[in-house]
């Protein structure tokens, strides 16, 4: 069964808003990365100490935040990938069909065979 994006014609326009999109998000990325870099933890360190209580060196609430944005953001991105992917394919296979079929000329023979 088609997806929504196959049965749709894509705009390049389209395309570029995404990829646009993309870039946004992995920006934003980049920076709550950075965020929980300036307090010196990743996302898989632990924000209990050896008794299990909460740290007392970084505000674990703030970083429970980020972590969880950073979560959010990577579906997201992943979500825009796929969308990406299936547009270019979507709009490849549209301009195959819609488009004359072209030859292109390199020096004295064509790229394409003569029929």
């Amino acid at each position: 069964m088609p997806s929504a994006i196959e049965t749709k014609n894509v705009t390049r326009r389209e395309i570029l808003d995404m990829m646009n999109e993309k870039e946004k998000l992995e920006q934003q990325l980049k920076s709550l990365g950075e965020v929980l870099q300036s307090h010196r933890v990743g996302m898989d360190e632990p924000l209990v100490d050896d008794q299990d209580f909460p740290r007392n060196d970084i505000d674990v609430y703030q970083i429970r935040l980020i972590r969880n944005r950073i979560i959010c953001t990577r579906n997201d991105l992943k979500a825009i990938m796929d969308r990406i992917e299936k547009s270019l394919n979507a709009y490849f296979t549209q301009s195959n069909h819609n488009e004359p079929e072209q030859h292109i000329h390199n020096g004295h023979c064509s790229l394409k065979p003569d029929n």
